[in-house]
């Protein structure tokens, strides 16, 4: 319980830096425009920086297996929403973004300053292997999802900053490089930038959003329920039965940063994509919206429930 009172302590924090991202731009010291060279500098140096420096650590056979059962309970858990959100689109009437919505979680921009703030810079290690993971499923099949068969985007998987990140930083750790310390400290003071800049951005998007029209939106609900309670609840489900905490107990730890990232609200990209396809940009930003707001008491929640399951 203490520790989802930190977490929900730690994401009200993060809430604030949001608001101050909307303010800057109601007021009128910054547009909302401006926030993609935030969104650029966040993504293609703070970000990387911050996986990078998390991979400077020794390798031993439990963090190696730690990182190995992140990436499976990360492929595992977003094939399972996958599988039941195509069970779902028919009942539910879901249409491309609300799949893309329920499927995919801002795991990168909330999760990882988040886990460096909570737990330490350490456990961001575990992290990357789910953003790495999220990252190769949003631009193969998240591409077919909204583009339809053959648009596959491999270029883009390949080139995408975090992906590469992850990549060299399990080389280096396999081989023992190190970074210099003082490139090795540079990359650890931008790090420390990713959770005010991740929240900056998040609240610049927002200002030029309708935050009333998005929580009188009521198809936003049942949508960011899924998204935030059920779909999480299913993958805490999926642990318990599956018995693996029982054989390995040294992954309930690292697992519950991975539950962190399945349960993180709907991904900025959907949003972006459904701006993009001049489809449902309304409904995507809500979902966003609320989503985003809402987690301050979800992702507490679902944390305190996996502590009592294990």
């Amino acid at each position: 319980m203490e520790f989802s009172l930190i977490l929900a302590n730690k994401i009200a924090m993060m809430l604030l830096w949001m608001v101050v991202g909307y303010i800057v731009v109601k007021a009128g010291v910054m547009r909302s425009s401006e926030n993609k060279t935030l969104s650029s500098l966040l993504v293609y140096i703070i970000i990387p920086c911050t996986i990078l420096h998390s991979f400077q650590i020794d390798l031993t056979e439990e963090r190696m297996q730690g990182f190995i059962g992140a990436v499976i309970f990360s492929v595992v858990v977003q094939a399972a929403y996958i599988v039941i959100t195509k069970l779902l689109t028919k009942p539910f009437r879901l249409t491309k973004i609300d799949r893309g919505t329920l499927i995919f979680s801002n795991c990168g921009n909330l999760i990882i300053p988040l886990t460096e703030m909570v737990l330490g810079e350490e456990y961001v290690f575990y992290v990357a292997a789910y953003v790495a993971v999220f990252n190769i499923l949003f631009w193969t099949y998240g591409q077919v999802l909204f583009y339809g068969k053959g648009n596959i985007s491999v270029r883009k998987m390949l080139t995408n900053p975090n992906v590469i990140a992850v990549c060299f930083g399990v080389i280096m750790m396999l081989t023992g490089f190190r970074f210099p310390a003082i490139i090795d400290g540079a990359m650890d003071g931008l790090g420390d930038m990713v959770g005010p800049t991740s929240m900056l951005v998040i609240g610049m998007v927002i200002a030029e959003k309708d935050i009333l029209g998005a929580f009188r939106n009521l198809r936003a609900y049942p949508i960011v329920f899924i998204r935030l309670i059920v779909y999480p609840m299913i993958s805490i489900l999926l642990l318990y039965v599956s018995g693996a905490m029982k054989h390995w107990p040294f992954m309930i730890p690292v697992l519950q940063v991975s539950m962190l990232s399945a349960a993180a609200p709907p991904a900025t990209l959907v949003s972006q994509m459904a701006v993009v396809l001049d489809e449902e940009p309304f409904n995507a930003s809500s979902y966003n919206i609320v989503g985003t707001i809402l987690c301050v008491l979800t992702i507490p929640f679902i944390i305190f429930i996996y502590q009592l399951m294990f």
